[in-house]
């Protein structure tokens, strides 16, 4: 048993105590909050706007489109790209995400941590857009009947 933890001590100093390595993991346990922080807030405001503009086109489409032609029109373009970001973003594994933004949008950038923010917060406001959407809507499976 005394061995055992002997090893898991000596294990534990060169891992976390050794060249202060703990000053990395709390370093990086802050980015982690950080990222996760703005993240969020970026999801809620964009996931907020996609899932207004979905649901107004969904309940107001025939209304709209004999009162303000033009306004529907605007509102059909608007719906179309939310469906297509919804599409691509929920249909997209979020590690290729960061890599998209980091590698290919951000490529310049010197701010990880912003492009991480980016990427985290675009992935959150399809998932926010969506919940949201989908919100009043009731997606319970009718259970089939027990009779015969």
């Amino acid at each position: 048993m005394s061995n055992g933890w002997n090893t898991f001590v000596t294990d534990f100093r060169f891992v976390f105590i050794q060249d202060d390595r703990w000053k990395s993991l709390f370093q990086g346990l802050g980015n982690t909050l950080v990222i996760t922080f703005f993240a969020v807030m970026i999801g809620i405001v964009l996931g907020a706007i996609v899932a207004t503009v979905r649901t107004t086109y969904d309940k107001n489409n025939g209304d709209m489109k004999k009162r303000n032609p033009v306004g529907f029109y605007i509102l059909s373009i608007a719906n179309v790209i939310c469906k297509l970001y919804l599409t691509v973003i929920r249909g997209t594994p979020v590690v290729v995400q960061l890599m998209i933004a980091y590698f290919i949008i951000f490529a310049t950038s010197n701010n990880s941590t912003a492009v991480a923010v980016f990427a985290f917060g675009i992935n959150s406001g399809a998932y926010v857009a969506d919940v949201w959407n989908h919100q009043g809507e009731h997606r319970h499976p009718q259970l089939p009947s027990l009779r015969s």
